[in-house]
């Protein structure tokens, strides 16, 4: 047994394929400062906070915005150290004024979405976590009339993010490679079937970097993606 996307690390799997979710929430705030280098007020859109890669996720984007050189091993080794749910976390430049869950439905993310608008009038950015929150809080953005005055920040690749990137209404997003993750995964497999002793890292684990696709390289990267998907 091996484990990709998510990982199972109490389990006895062999090996975990996939993206350190740290990393990619610290490229969101990457995404975040280049949008808003001069700071100002910023909201957090998952879907649940239970699990790790939504908690992994949130944290990289809070600590990049507070200044905080750290990575995903501080927190395995420091557990009281991650920033609490509820409340605002702010310094000098940034304030995270919330980070709202919406449980995995897509109608409810866009309810707080359009919520948030009118509790913080003076909210600059918007940054959804999963890949349906990007695309909810476009919506909300849209209809309010501040396309462009709140700053949009991604995950994954759903095709109304890739297009609001296109079209100037989304900073960009940050994509796993799940055609990697399956990929590797065979090939794995396939050494360890074939008897091949180094098919198995030490780490027990194969790191698929996250991306940044912004207005630079969202056309290069939709086209590899649609030909992967056969389209």
């Amino acid at each position: 047994l091996i484990t990709h996307d998510s990982d199972c690390p109490q389990s006895n799997r062999l090996m975990y394929i996939g993206m350190d979710n740290y990393a990619a929430g610290r490229m969101c705030g990457e995404l975040v400062l280049s949008a808003l280098p001069d700071g100002g007020q910023v909201l957090l859109c998952i879907g649940r906070l239970e699990q790790d890669n939504s908690k992994y996720r949130r944290q990289g984007v809070i600590d990049v915005l507070m200044g905080r050189d750290r990575d995903a091993a501080f927190y395995k080794e420091n557990p009281d150290a991650w920033d609490p749910n509820e409340g605002e976390i702010s310094d000098d430049r940034y304030t995270i004024v919330a980070t709202v869950t919406d449980q995995g439905k897509q109608e409810v993310a866009l309810a707080k979405a359009e919520d948030a608008l009118v509790t913080w009038p003076d909210l600059k950015a918007m940054v959804g976590l999963f890949e349906y929150n990007p695309p909810a809080c476009y919506q909300a953005i849209r209809k309010a009339g501040k396309a462009g005055s709140i700053k949009l920040i991604g995950f994954d690749e759903n095709d109304v993010t890739l297009q609001a990137i296109k079209d100037g209404e989304c900073v960009g997003t940050v994509v796993q490679n799940p055609y990697e993750y399956g990929y590797q995964s065979v090939r794995v497999l396939t050494d360890i079937l074939a008897g091949k002793e180094d098919a198995i890292p030490e780490s027990r684990y194969v790191d698929i970097a996250p991306r940044a696709i912004t207005a630079e390289n969202v056309d290069e990267f939709w086209e590899d993606l649609r030909a992967k998907k056969g389209q």
